[in-house]
């Protein structure tokens, strides 16, 4: 399956036989998963169960959904255990420089709440925090990074386009109004809004847009699949200093939307200039 798909990535930058991709090909790459039988692919998997799941392709890494897939080289890759070994392995070595929108989602309160509760209930609310943000970030975002009670997700340009069926390539105002939704849509999926719980714990979001790297970071054993870069770094810094139920955006974020909020002008942790940003709360009074 993966030396068919190679194949087909081939062909569609005219190389021909077993010529290896390089790092020029990457367009090629990210256009490959933009594509629409791509996108058939990662709905089918989506369909199996169960969470976690490639940060791409959305293949199943627990439940039967996992014992399906596995054959086919869908496992978690050591490269980057939140993506799948297929979706590494295809992709050409070194990486690409593009513009993409990053979204940070973390939990608040959540040492003090494993602290108390035990790890067992611990554990419950993490599954259900990851849970919620497949379900909303997937297809349009691609779920890099699991750490802790974090979640980092990125928009790529040709990702959000094929995934929201757009024509041509999405638009930095476009791709803001996707991670505004999907920030809004995990708020309430984790209990904002509602009428008679509430969240079980705060959840705190940042966003920004910008230039990231994209691909293989490091060497040998001290490898990465990932995507770093300025964009990265303020997306993380406005994640945490984002309070319960708060979206703290960048003003290349805000200028796109019809959003209201606090305008703030932020000296981040590693910075050397300020960041001018938004503090959206969609639900006052809950925490």
């Amino acid at each position: 399956m993966q030396r068919a798909v190679r194949k087909r990535i081939r062909r569609s930058i005219g190389k021909s036989g077993d010529q290896p991709l390089d790092a020029d090909d990457w367009q090629a790459y990210l256009e490959f998963f933009a594509q629409p039988s791509s996108q058939a692919v990662k709905r089918l998997f989506r369909t199996l169960p169960s969470s976690p799941r490639c940060g791409f392709c959305g293949a199943p890494f627990a439940g039967v959904g996992a014992t399906i897939v596995r054959p086919f080289g869908y496992r978690p890759s050591g490269k980057n255990p939140n993506i799948c070994s297929s979706c590494v392995e295809l992709s050409p070595p070194g990486g690409v420089t593009v513009e993409i929108g990053v979204l940070f989602a973390d939990l608040r309160g959540f040492t003090s709440f494993a602290e108390q509760q035990g790890a067992t209930e611990a554990r419950a609310v993490l599954r259900r925090f990851y849970a919620c943000a497949e379900q909303v970030f997937f297809p349009e975002a691609l779920i890099d990074k699991v750490v802790g009670d974090a979640v980092m997700a990125l928009y790529l340009p040709p990702i959000v386009t094929a995934a929201t069926s757009r024509a041509g390539i999405a638009t930095p105002g476009e791709i803001s109004q996707v991670m505004s939704d999907h920030a809004r849509e995990l708020l309430e999926s984790m209990g904002y809004g509602s009428a008679t719980d509430g969240p079980e714990l705060g959840v705190g979001i940042g966003m920004a847009f910008g230039e990231a790297f994209i691909g293989h970071i490091g060497d040998g054993a001290v490898h990465d699949f990932t995507a770093v870069g300025d964009v990265v770094n303020t997306a993380a810094r406005l994640q945490a200093g984002a309070g319960p139920g708060e979206v703290v955006m960048t003003s290349e974020i805000a200028r796109h939307l019809n959003v209201t909020g606090e305008q703030e002008v932020l000296m981040l942790k590693g910075k050397a200039q300020s960041v001018d940003v938004l503090r959206v709360r969609w639900f006052v009074g809950r925490s």
